[in-house]
């Protein structure tokens, strides 16, 4: 059978138009493609640090500049007062494609400012911000973005005066620091060899006037620097001296003879919350005594790392009746089989009472801790405001929810043996931004008020 030529010609002619769809098809992804980026008219978005309004000596200063379609191709930034312009930080970015994301579509960087160095005076300048993108709009030029903030340049710090230090102080003791800064402090407080206790307002005092507490490790030797730190809203740092007389704490030594009747008690509440124990029972005690002790630790001196601005409490801390157990500060020796395996100190006061006792709050103050750690067991930690804090432990039941504010002679719990107690009792401990500090000055009504309640 002979095919009509006239078949030929008809079956060409039907792939024709498919040659013509196909290339309509594909013209129109290039023109979607080249009216999607001409039509990419959004500018790169700039964002600076809010804290980056006043400029001191060594200023950091924090940018984000995002661009969503076509990517960044350029930034620039620049320190402009009057005449004078000091390129800061200038990067362009290569090209990596002609469609989307052609550049980086978001940069974050920080650049050091040292303004008197760059030969800039105090006063009014601006820190110019200049963007631009990879877009076809604009002949090709892409889209630009200049954002111009407006700062202050101010290199000189502030003046700290003293107003009041303790005259003596202890190891594991506290006090009050009072001082007037001559303009709106930022950062504040007081350092203390290497401890840092932060500041906080005393508007009755006076404008400008800070107070910070301050609460010495039990086992400090030598003072060996105590300034008050204040830094103004420009980042210009100042410090001011104080001295205070230190009274090395004597060392008490207490033995405690570790039983197999005791591991076996305590060992199993301790796998619960800790799986990864592993070891004869002596090993996983000491991984508890040691390492799990450091963590409890740490954890506390997270949850007192702020606080509440305003002092809480009032008078005397109150204590619970019962008889004393332990002291701050003992040094103790703990014995297995009559020989040394471990040593620790001891933090705070155990006080014994009837089996299950109220546990009453020493003061007002505020819930910021209630539940379960470690070698303290059940535990709440109230906020008493300015950088004070009492700790309860070994308790056998919670009373109160976390964020509540309690009155002095609330229940917040009940006495008992969780954690690394033998039996039943509470241990009770203060802290002064975080670091922990005999509570018997706490419970004396008139060291009270000749170191503390006089100067707050």
């Amino acid at each position: 059978m002979k095919l009509d030529p006239f078949d030929k010609v008809v079956k060409k002619r039907n792939g024709f138009p498919l040659l013509i769809l196909g290339g309509a098809g594909l013209l129109g992804l290039i023109l979607a493609a080249f009216f999607w980026l001409m039509g990419d008219i959004e500018k790169p978005q700039v964002t600076i640090a809010a804290d980056s309004v006043q400029i001191g000596l060594d200023k950091q200063v924090s940018f984000e500049i995002k661009d969503a379609k076509s990517g960044l191709r350029s930034i620039e930034v620049a320190l402009v007062q009057e005449n004078k312009k000091v390129l800061l930080f200038g990067k362009t970015y290569p090209r990596k494609g002609y469609l989307a994301g052609a550049g980086p579509q978001k940069i974050e960087e920080t650049i050091e400012i040292k303004a008197k160095e760059l030969g800039f005076k105090d006063g009014a300048a601006e820190l110019v911000v200049t963007a631009a993108d990879f877009s076809w709009w604009n002949w090709l030029r892409g889209n630009s973005t200049v954002n111009a903030s407006a700062i202050t340049i101010d290199t000189k710090p502030p003046m700290i005066s003293v107003m009041e230090s303790p005259t003596y102080i202890k190891g594991g003791g506290a006090g009050v620091v009072v001082y007037r800064v001559s303009e709106p402090a930022g950062r504040h407080g007081v350092l203390v060899n290497d401890i840092f206790y932060p500041g906080f307002a005393m508007p009755k005092r006076g404008e400008g006037v800070y107070g910070a507490c301050l609460g010495l490790p039990y086992d400090i030797a030598v003072i060996e620097k105590a300034f008050v730190v204040a830094a103004d809203r420009a980042g210009n740092e100042a410090k001011a001296p104080f001295t205070m007389a230190l009274h090395v704490r004597k060392v008490v030594s207490d033995k405690i003879t570790i039983s197999d009747g005791f591991l076996s008690a305590k060992l199993p509440e301790f796998a619960s919350h800790y799986p990864e124990l592993a070891g004869t029972p002596v090993e996983q005690y000491i991984k508890v005594n040691n390492e799990v002790r450091a963590a409890n630790y740490k954890k506390i001196q997270e949850v007192c790392a702020k606080f509440q601005p305003e002092r809480l409490w009032d008078g005397r801390f109150g204590r619970m009746e019962g008889s004393p157990r332990a002291g701050y500060a003992d040094h103790r020796t703990y014995l297995y089989n009559g020989e040394k395996i471990d040593e620790q100190v001891h933090l705070g006061v155990d006080i014994a009472s009837l089996e299950h006792a109220n546990v009453e709050a020493a003061n007002r103050g505020l819930v910021v801790f209630a539940e379960y750690l470690g070698i303290y067991g059940n535990t709440v930690i109230l906020d008493h405001g300015q950088g004070i804090f009492s700790l309860y432990s070994h308790l056998s039941q919670i009373e109160v929810p976390l964020h509540t504010m309690v009155e002095k002679g609330t229940v917040i719990g009940l006495s008992g043996t969780t954690g690394m107690a033998g039996g039943d009792h509470l241990h009770f401990g203060l802290l002064v931004n975080g670091i922990f500090v005999d509570p018997i000055e706490w419970w004396d009504e008139e060291w009270l008020k000749i170191h503390m309640l006089s100067v707050l």
